[in-house]
């Protein structure tokens, strides 16, 4: 079945060699080392990797293909290697740098997992003798104790789920010992814990980043199965796990992958294979309607052999909503469907949660067709430039006075969703400064972004906005990308801001950075101050409207026409927060209002503000 399904597991071949020759390439950087390795080689990350053995299962798989014995002595030589070139320290230590030492605790929960399924592929290899099996044994002992000393209280974040799932597998896998029902009965009531405490209401994982919540949903999933196989007692968290794989739909772009918030990589990890986990576990039509119906490997050795025939069949549909917020999280997703064409645009109204966020509050994406207005994404915290990916001048955030943006977290305003538009607005204040920051989609084409900034004295206030990489048109008043073919966005300001097109970077594909264009719209004047940016998503440059601003009638509003050359002309008003709005005799209390007509739309789009129940 694995040679007609996934071609054989003689194709660990290559990668098995590589690590026989000793030329690993992890984290994007590739190193040559000494057959007998230098465990604390450095740089940190990369030290840290190298220690989590990920390259045995290359091994494994290369020797259980071919029966090759090299594979399996090469394996044993690693293992008493580093355990005699390593012993457990004395006491728990997470210290960074070259000098540290390999016993940082979330790898030590790493390999209290992973080694129990790399050895299944060597348990019956004659090199992996009685010796070897004790040293093996042993060292997982001390991983167990070493892991108990650290875990006294619950800590928030994805290195305790780490931590607790390795010592509540060995507790599981080493039941003879006299300390294993303490180990179990510890990792699973701290991962208990944390799906409860550091998994959000809305199913988002506390980090709020897509890639650790995505590595800790993982975590629950891969330690309720192994307690499902070994008899053990489990409390029921189903339905906290089943809402973190909703939350992979909800935040779904239309190319199948989630946006690079926070310290989530470059954001291209597809989450197919995420919905086809969800709907094997949860039955549901919505993951269906978005799973890979390609049977994987992995889930074999998750579920067993019958669960390729488990994957076809089934109702699809399509999630009942299409824009969306995630309430606890703070993310808004506005998208006109559900298809690969349509548009969708992220509102990251998110706390600060730690290390793994960005100087990112209140910023937008965009996608349409492709990445337009983009996140700065991440690389290997060994790349000196990975620090700058997180700054407020990687992100499409205001800023003032130049620097990094206000401090403190963000505060949802409002969210409205229906089939005409999407609105949300969320604030971020200081002592002296606030900035509120509203969006408004106008469906299916346009958002118009309005900047509220108020606090004393006179400041400079600028708008960014990153483009993805690419040649970048401007003039006075707007920035546009140039793609040959498909879809580009016209980024328009509609107030006397000076454009300046700068020079950014997001995360590369190799771990590097890559040049972006950056459109700074710069304010200088007395607080406080109404700025507003359309956004343009257009397939053909004649289609895009002519934009003008309209004088305010309320302090703080905005309020500007688009006339498009087909004839539809829609008049917008946006206000900070809900008041006397009158568009062309239309008069209502409200902190958004849209008047349309002509060929596209003849409506009146009416925000009364405040929060809307979300799905």
């Amino acid at each position: 079945m694995h040679a007609e399904r996934f071609g054989g597991l003689e194709r660990y071949t290559n990668a098995a060699n590589a690590v026989l020759a000793r030329d690993f390439n992890l984290l994007g950087v590739r190193k040559q080392l000494e057959p007998k390795m230098d465990w604390l080689h450095g740089p940190v990350e990369w030290t840290h990797v190298l220690s989590r053995f990920g390259y045995w299962g290359d091994l494994g798989r290369a020797y259980w293909g071919t029966g090759d014995r090299a594979y399996a002595a090469d394996f044993v030589f690693m293992l008493k290697d580093w355990v005699e070139a390593n012993p457990v320290p004395d006491t728990v230590s997470n210290l960074r740098g070259e000098d540290g030492s390999v016993w940082r605790t979330l790898e030590t929960g790493i390999r209290g997992q992973s080694w129990f399924d790399q050895l299944e592929f060597f348990m019956d290899a004659p090199e992996f003798d009685a010796e070897a099996k004790f040293i093996l044994t042993r060292s997982l002992v001390e991983h167990a104790n070493y892991l108990m000393a650290h875990t006294t209280r619950y800590r928030p974040g994805n290195w305790q789920v780490c931590e607790s799932a390795g010592l509540a597998t060995i507790g599981i896998m080493l039941p003879e010992f006299k300390a294993a029902a303490d180990w179990r009965r510890t990792g699973l009531d701290m991962l208990y814990q944390h799906i409860e405490r550091d998994v959000e209401p809305d199913g988002f994982h506390g980090e709020l980043t897509p890639g650790y919540h995505r590595w800790v949903m993982l975590q629950f999933l891969q330690t309720a199965r192994l307690c499902e196989l070994n008899g053990v007692p489990l409390e029921d968290f189903r339905a906290r796990h089943e809402q973190m794989f909703e939350v992979f739909l909800k935040l779904r772009r239309p190319n199948g992958t989630y946006p690079p918030v926070g310290d989530a990589g470059r954001g291209e990890t597809g989450i197919s294979e995420v919905m086809a986990l969800g709907a094997l576990l949860y039955d549901r039509p919505d993951f269906r309607y978005f799973a890979d119906t390609k049977c994987q490997e992995s889930w074999v050795w998750l579920f067993g052999p019958d669960v390729c025939g488990r994957i076809g069949g089934g109702v699809e549909l399509p999630p009942e909503f299409t824009s969306v917020l995630l309430p606890d999280s703070q993310y808004a997703v506005m998208r006109s469907g559900w298809g690969a064409q349509d548009k969708y645009l992220f509102f990251d109204c998110a706390p600060w949660r730690g290390g793994h966020s960005h100087q990112d509050r209140l910023q937008v994406s965009v996608f349409a067709g492709r990445d337009l207005i983009v996140d700065a994404g991440q690389i290997s915290y060994d790349q000196p430039l990975s620090r700058n990916l997180r700054l407020s001048a990687q992100h499409s955030v205001v800023i003032v006075d130049e620097g990094e943006q206000l401090q403190g977290d963000p505060k949802l305003l409002s969210w409205h969703t229906d089939a005409q538009a999407d609105f949300a607005s969320g604030l971020v204040e200081t002592n002296e400064l606030k900035h509120q920051r509203s969006v408004l989609f106008v469906k299916p084409n346009y958002w118009v972004v309005v900047d509220h900034v108020s606090g004393p004295a006179k400041h400079e206030v600028t708008r960014l906005f990153q483009f993805a990489p690419g040649k970048v048109n401007a003039d006075r008043h707007s920035a546009s990308t140039t793609f040959p073919n498909g879809m580009n966005i016209r980024v328009q300001s509609v107030d006397n801001a000076r454009l300046e097109l700068r020079r950014g970077m997001v995360g590369g594909p190799f771990n590097d950075v890559v040049e972006n264009s950056v459109a700074a719209f710069v304010s200088r004047g007395k607080l406080p101050m109404t700025l507003c940016t359309v956004l343009l998503p257009f397939e053909r440059a004649q289609e895009l409207p002519e934009v003008k601003p309209l004088k305010p009638l309320t302090p703080g509003e905005a309020r500007l026409e688009l006339v498009f050359p087909n004839g539809q002309r829609d008049e917008i008003a946006i206000a900070a927060e809900p008041v006397a709005m009158s568009l062309d005799g239309q008069k209502t209390t409200a902190q958004a209002l849209c008047l349309r007509n002509g060929p596209v739309a003849t409506t009146v789009i009416k925000v009364a503000g405040g929060i809307q129940k979300t799905n």
